[in-house]
């Protein structure tokens, strides 16, 4: 254990919200890291995750709302410089991944050590970063519906979420259909869907009727929101589900007129229902850690990497619609800040 009172001069870097807005808001800037409690570690990050719901909450219009500023990114992985008291469970040196901890887009984070996933040996740190948000949300996503032995169409297959979701789907014998575009349909194929539709150059709700035999399946995952709402409804067999958990064209707008013609169920995801408590995160990513050592197909693209002080561009990338993970590697090519 190294301990952080003796060191009061410690600082990290970190990516900051200054206010509400778009990404001209973000500045990179430095502060003191406070000594470690009980049950903490310190980990120097070695990538960071970036995820649109970032973008949303930092637009400050969206459910969740967090005080200005703050520190950017939840999700990362890196290596154990330090524990705090009674962190007996946790090693420095340990490579790790975690998920839903604020201001992980820094060079240091610190971290309940409850939280923190041990990265397998298979695994890199870049692999790790894309997988902790993407194992959380398709976790929680894959209970809301008993759709087991059922049917399923997963829009945005080929991202970290839905890669993910297909994969637990799949596992539950669920006939899914995956939608993606170009030539990441074979990737969502790897993974189990039985149906891979390229949404850039068919009629999804058509190939899912097909598909099914004219009845449409038993629940559909949405990520989009406004721009898909209407095709996903008529993707629905008879008191299908639409389970709607983004907003990446707006939000959608129900008309209960609409839910009428098969009595359809809708639903806005919120994971925070959908565990057992913040405790269940670490196993739910542990679960995801190990299905992408058995299926790397499971590991989302890496669209770009970027460095801390281009956090910005990090984000301007993710918002404009990079086809796979964006990473901040926050000690990449610089110097350490602890020499």
């Amino acid at each position: 254990m190294v301990n952080l009172s003796i060191m009061p001069a410690a600082l990290r870097r970190v990516a900051r919200a200054l206010r509400a807005g778009g990404t001209e808001v973000i500045e990179v800037g430095a502060e003191g890291i406070a000594p470690l409690k009980p049950g903490e570690a310190l980990v120097r990050v070695e990538a960071a995750g970036l995820n649109h719901a970032e973008t949303l909450i930092r637009s400050g219009r969206y459910v969740v709302r967090l005080p200005f500023p703050y520190a950017l990114g939840g999700e990362g992985s890196g290596t154990v410089i330090a524990t705090g008291p009674d962190t007996s469970d946790l090693s420095v040196g340990a490579r790790v991944c975690w998920g839903a901890v604020l201001g992980s887009c820094a060079t240091f984070v610190t971290a309940p050590a409850s939280l923190l996933a041990p990265i397998p040996d298979e695994l890199g740190f870049e692999e790790a970063a894309c997988i902790p948000a993407a194992g959380l949300t398709a976790g929680g996503l894959a209970r809301v519906w008993p759709v087991a032995g059922r049917s399923a169409a997963v829009w945005g297959a080929a991202g970290g979420v839905g890669r993910m979701l297909t994969a637990i789907l799949a596992e539950q014998g669920v006939d899914v259909i995956g939608i993606a575009s170009g030539g990441r349909i074979q990737d969502v194929r790897a993974i189990g869907a039985r149906l891979a539709i390229d949404r850039t150059i068919e009629d999804a709700a058509a190939a899912v009727r097909a598909h099914t035999g004219g009845r449409g399946v038993d629940a559909v995952f949405d990520p989009i929101g406004a721009a898909t709402l209407e095709t996903s409804l008529r993707m629905l067999a008879p008191r299908g589900l639409l389970i709607s958990y983004g907003e990446l064209s707006g939000p959608p707008v129900i008309d209960l007129h609409e839910l009428f013609r098969g009595s359809f169920f809708v639903t806005k995801y919120n994971g925070l229902h959908w565990v057992e408590g913040i405790h269940e995160f670490p196993v739910l990513i542990r679960k995801a850690l190990a299905r992408a050592v058995k299926n790397r197909a499971v590991i989302s693209d890496i669209a770009g990497r970027f460095a801390l002080d281009d956090a910005a561009q990090a984000y301007r990338a993710l918002e404009s619609g990079a086809q796979g993970k964006v990473l901040v590697l926050p000690n990449a090519a610089r110097l350490d800040p602890w020499h």
